[in-house]
C-alpha cells in the first residue's frame, strides 16, 4: 500500500501550504521539494508510476482523489487559455482546472492500456457533493449550493466503465449513497464475502452491483441527509415547525427538510451571487441566483422522481407523507450523538513540527514532521 497526498483540505496547488503549513506527504515523508509544481500533474505522475509498475496479472486497486476543481481556483495559465471564450472569471479558471484534469485521467487510462491492464479494469468516477457556487463550481439547474441539503449539494453524477459490464450506454438512476461503493466494490465486483470482513462490520453501505448490472431497484430505498433535529409540526400546528433545526431525509421518491436549510460554506458577495449565504435558490452559470418563493413554515417536501429542481413544495397537499418522513427522522434521531466541535489545539500548530502538518499524538516523537 501506498499514499501520496495530503491530509487537510483547501490547500494552495503550487505551494501544498495550508496556511503556514506544508501538507503534502509521500508515504509518511514530507514532500519539501515540490513548490511550483502543480498538485494534478502530481497526482497523475504518480497514478501513472504505480500502474506501470504494477504485475498485471495481479490484482490493483487506486483510489486516484484529485485535488481538482476543489477551491482554491488555480490551474497554469495554458490550461486556462483553453477556456478563454468564458466570461466568468471564476468559471474560466474552474474549466482550465477542468482541463488538467481531463488531460490527466487520459493520462492514466493510456498507461493501463499501455501496460495491458485495460481491458481488466473497472473505473468508477465519481463526486463527494454538489459544486460551490463561489468557488467556480455550478448545479445548475439543479437548486442550492455544496454543503446543503437542496439537490444541488447532494446529487452527485458519475460513470462507471470496464468490459466486465453486461451493458454499455445506459443510464442507471436508482438511489444509492457514498456508503455503498464499499460493499458495491468488495462485495459485488471482487466477489468477497463481507462477512468475513469482521473490521468492516456492520455497514451503513448496500452491495448495489446487481441493480447497477441490471437497471433494476436500488437496495437502498432511503439515505438521511442531515440531523439537527427541529421539532414539530404537531397536531396543534400541522404545517410549523415548533424549534427549528435542520433535518433532511429522502425515502424513495419523497424528499422531506426540515427547519432551516443553511450550510457551513458561505459564499461571498464578491462572485456576484445575489446573497451573502448558501444561495437556497437556482444560480445561473452566469452567477446570478433566481431566488426562492418565501416559506415561513420551515417544512419542505419534494417528489424528487417528479421535480428534481425542487420547485413545487408538497407539505400542505400530504401531511400524512410528512409525517412518515418526520417519524423516519425520529428513529435515526434516537440513535444521535451531538457533534463535539472542540477549539484548536495549539499542540496541532505546524511549528511544532517543522513546519509541516502532522498528526500531534501524546507519547510519540516528530522530528519535522516524521514519527520516530
Amino acid at each position: 500500500d501506498s499514499f501520496y497526498g495530503y491530509y487537510n483540505a483547501d490547500e494552495d496547488y503550487f505551494t501544498h501550504m495550508v496556511g503556514r503549513g506544508l501538507d503534502f506527504r509521500n508515504n509518511t515523508m514530507p514532500e519539501k521539494n515540490r513548490n511550483g509544481e502543480y498538485s494534478t500533474t502530481l497526482f497523475t505522475h504518480e497514478a501513472e508510476r504505480l500502474i506501470m509498475a504494477h504485475n498485471a496479472s495481479e490484482p490493483f486497486f487506486l483510489y486516484q482523489a484529485y485535488q481538482a476543481v476543489h477551491g482554491p481556483l488555480e490551474a497554469p495559465q495554458h490550461y486556462i487559455d483553453m477556456c478563454s471564450d468564458i466570461e466568468r472569471e471564476s468559471r474560466r479558471i474552474f474549466c482550465g482546472m477542468m482541463k488538467a484534469l481531463d488531460e490527466g485521467i487520459g493520462n492514466i487510462t493510456a498507461r493501463l492500456k499501455m501496460n495491458n491492464m485495460w481491458n481488466d479494469t473497472l473505473i468508477v468516477f465519481t463526486t463527494d457533493n454538489g459544486g460551490q457556487n463561489g468557488v467556480g463550481g455550478n448545479n445548475w439547474p439543479l437548486r442550492g449550493n455544496k454543503a446543503t441539503v437542496w439537490e444541488g449539494g447532494v446529487r452527485g453524477v458519475g460513470f462507471l466503465h470496464g468490459e466486465m459490464l453486461s451493458s454499455h450506454g445506459t443510464t442507471y438512476s436508482g438511489l444509492l449513497h457514498a456508503t455503498d461503493w464499499l460493499p458495491t466494490l468488495v462485495a459485488g465486483v471482487a466477489k468477497m464475502d463481507l462477512n468475513k470482513t469482521a473490521s468492516l462490520q456492520p455497514l451503513d453501505g448496500f452491495n448495489a452491483w446487481g441493480a447497477i448490472e441490471s437497471n433494476s431497484t436500488s437496495p437502498r430505498k432511503e439515505v438521511l441527509l442531515t440531523l439537527n433535529p427541529p421539532r414539530g409540526p404537531t397536531p396543534e400546528h400541522p404545517h410549523k415547525l415548533t424549534t427549528p433545526g435542520t433535518a433532511a431525509i429522502r425515502v424513495g421518491d419523497w424528499k422531506l427538510i426540515l427547519g432551516s436549510p443553511n450550510c457551513s460554506e458561505a459564499i461571498m458577495p464578491s462572485v456576484n451571487v445575489s446573497t451573502d449565504k448558501c444561495p437556497s435558490g437556482w444560480v445561473h452559470p452566469n452567477g446570478i441566483e433566481i431566488p426562492p418563493p418565501a416559506n415561513p413554515s420551515l417544512i419542505w417536501l419534494f417528489n424528487i422522481t417528479a421535480d428534481p429542481l425542487e420547485k413545487t413544495n408538497l407539505h400542505e397537499e400530504h401531511p400524512d407523507v410528512v409525517e412518515m418522513l418526520r417519524q423516519r427522522l425520529e428513529v435515526y434521531n434516537s440513535t444521535h450523538i451531538s457533534q463535539a466541535t472542540p477549539g484548536i489545539d495549539p499542540a496541532s500548530n505546524p511549528k511544532n513540527f517543522g513546519g509541516v502538518w502532522t498528526p500531534w499524538v501524546k507519547n510519540e516523537t516528530y522530528h519535522e514532521g516524521v514519527l520516530l
